[in-house]
């Protein structure tokens, strides 16, 4: 099998830096989310990489990043909506709204106490890089100068703080 290296990686976002980030750039009008997607793109690359062979590194990078960018309009269309009605249809069907609120609230607490559990245990850089990008919404370019460590270390971090909560939370859960 085909081991991608982080060099092999970093290549490739060297490579295809502009013209993906101006394909993001196009398909969401915000060039500080197309930053994040352009980054979140190459972590997973990397995580299929390592478990396959790409035969089209460049058209699969792109059919990524096209799926991140939809996801992300469609994350923005919902917080959109919840904003102008923040009760769900779902909830109105349900008719008792305390104990599916609890229950949610219940699960969302058991889920970032799992998460918490998860950063504890990693370097501190790491979990930092992570702090800063997924939960303090904060763009690689804040994480760089903040930090004072290049995007190439901030993938790293974020690629092995990604992959150790996943395993973490998926042998819990």
């Amino acid at each position: 099998m085909l081991e991608l290296t982080a060099v092999d990686i970093a290549d490739l976002m060297h490579k295809h830096r502009r013209e993906l980030l101006h394909f993001l750039s196009q398909r969401i009008r915000c060039t500080e989310a197309a930053q994040d997607i352009f980054q979140e793109t190459f972590i997973r690359y990397a995580g299929y990489g390592a478990k396959s062979r790409v035969d089209n590194p460049r058209a699969f990078m792109f059919r990524i990043a096209a799926n991140l960018a939809t996801d992300y309009l469609r994350s923005q269309g919902r917080r959109a909506v919840r904003e102008i009605d923040p009760i769900s249809e779902e909830d109105e069907e349900a008719g008792d709204r305390s104990s599916l609120s609890a229950e949610r609230a219940a699960m969302s607490q058991q889920q970032v106490e799992q998460l918490i559990a998860a950063l504890d245990e990693l370097p501190p850089k790491c979990r930092e890089v992570f702090v800063l990008l997924k939960l303090r919404y904060c763009s690689y370019a804040e994480v760089e100068q903040r930090l004072g460590i290049s995007q190439a270390m901030i993938f790293r971090y974020l690629t092995q703080a990604m992959r150790h909560c996943r395993q973490k939370i998926g042998e819990i859960a």
